[in-house]
């Protein structure tokens, strides 16, 4: 791959490279924050995950449903909408705190509308990187798209903790606020490629949706990595989102473990996302290592089960957020270089349902488990199942790669 290839030499990128990383610093110290707080009103692992979860699972839900809509929308225009939105009702949540109102429902109103209008923004912004750069660079940019949104992960919790700690909840809550502030300003003024949109009410809502799953599935290297995403985010990204209960629960509510445990997964998914993004893989490569990454991350993510301290409970974060993110980046990647333009929104928001689809039916299943049996049993209870059946569904995909070839 040569240098031309890299996305960071496109101004416009980086502009929007930059803000958006701000943006989501502030998403991780707001996501930290609330299921930090969840913890300490409820203390309870199944609240604190659906809190957590409820950030991320209405995207499972009616992404694919937005998609049909988004494909005909002015994507820089929806993406203001949207993440302008966002900012007020990250607002109502730092105000709340600033008065010491919240309790479980206000911490549960606001989480599903912060993931009601993820939901709507999530098919924006993944077809939006690709009018911010030229097609040969998108390979590239969704790599270092991921980078941004792991190097927040990374920062965000450790400044989250940090904050928490010195400045508070409300004060941790008010920067989340100000840091969507530079990329709504961004937004307004970059300079965008062209992309012909798909005409509104072409074709009846259902009749879309029906078309870009029946593109997804019949199409073999897209339906395989929805496979792996599956897998993946059932049975290891749904411990990774539900930290503030795992970290609260084995090691007992400092808040300072928790940034230490939440950026050591970060450090592996920023290890993860600058392998890919450089953009010297090859999409073969790429394809050859998904399930490998993916069984190898369920298999230390089990080993959880052993730990009752921060140090080996920190190193299993590393290594599940770099297998995490191999899959997740490589299957979207391989996706995001196949699929035709005319359903990319609706085709890649079936990969983001299924993804976070996943996590959310995941996390849920282990926050209300460790309610009954400890934390890291709960984790045990899922893994073993999960493993059988990341073989059973491998088995059956090179049996009809083989019967299609015979």
């Amino acid at each position: 791959m040569t240098e031309q290839m890299n996305a960071l030499t496109i101004r416009p990128f980086v502009a929007y490279f930059l803000t958006n990383t701000m943006s989501l610093l502030g998403t991780w110290i707001q996501k930290i924050g609330l299921g930090w707080l969840t913890w300490q009103i409820t203390e309870s692992t199944f609240w604190t995950s659906f809190v957590s979860i409820a950030l991320m699972a209405p995207v499972g839900i009616i992404g694919p449903f937005i998609a049909v809509y988004a494909e005909s929308w002015d994507m820089r225009r929806a993406f203001l909408i949207t993440k302008t939105l966002m900012m007020l009702v990250s607002f109502v949540i730092f105000v709340l705190q600033y008065f010491d109102m919240h309790n479980l429902h206000t911490l549960l109103i606001t989480s599903l509308a912060l993931g009601f209008l993820s939901a709507v923004h999530h098919p924006i912004r993944l077809v939006f990187i690709s009018i911010v750069v030229p097609r040969p660079y998108l390979a590239s940019a969704i790599g270092l798209s991921s980078v941004s949104w792991n190097m927040s992960r990374v920062v965000g919790p450790g400044l989250a903790g940090f904050a928490i700690v010195i400045l508070g909840l409300a004060n941790t809550f008010c920067m989340a606020v100000i840091l969507y502030v530079p990329l709504i300003v961004a937004l307004a003024l970059l300079p965008l490629q062209f992309r012909p949109k798909a005409k509104p009410n072409a074709d009846r809502f259902f009749q879309k949706l029906r078309d870009g799953g029946r593109v997804a599935i019949k199409t073999p290297i897209i339906f395989t990595a929805l496979c792996v995403v599956a897998l993946n985010s059932f049975f290891v990204r749904g411990v990774l989102e539900i930290q503030p209960a795992i970290v609260g629960q084995i090691l007992g509510g400092d808040s300072q473990a928790l940034a230490t445990a939440t950026a050591a997964a970060g450090v592996g998914s920023l290890l993860a996302s600058i392998w890919i993004g450089l953009g010297r893989l090859s999409p073969d490569f790429i394809r050859r290592c998904l399930w490998p990454m993916m069984a190898s991350g369920l298999f230390v993510t089990a080993c959880l089960n052993a730990t009752g301290s921060l140090l080996p409970m920190s190193l299993i974060f590393i290594f599940a957020g770099f297998t995490a993110t191999v899959t997740g980046i490589g299957a979207q990647t391989l996706i995001q270089l196949d699929v035709n333009e005319n359903y990319r929104a609706r085709v890649m928001t079936w990969w983001s349902s299924v993804s976070f689809g996943s996590l959310t039916v995941g996390g849920i299943m282990i926050g209300f488990l460790g309610d009954i049996v400890p934390i890291q049993t709960a984790i045990l209870m899922v893994m073993i199942p999960g493993g059988l059946l990341a073989w059973l569904v491998l088995a059956r995909l090179r049996l009809a790669r083989w019967w299609r070839s015979g």
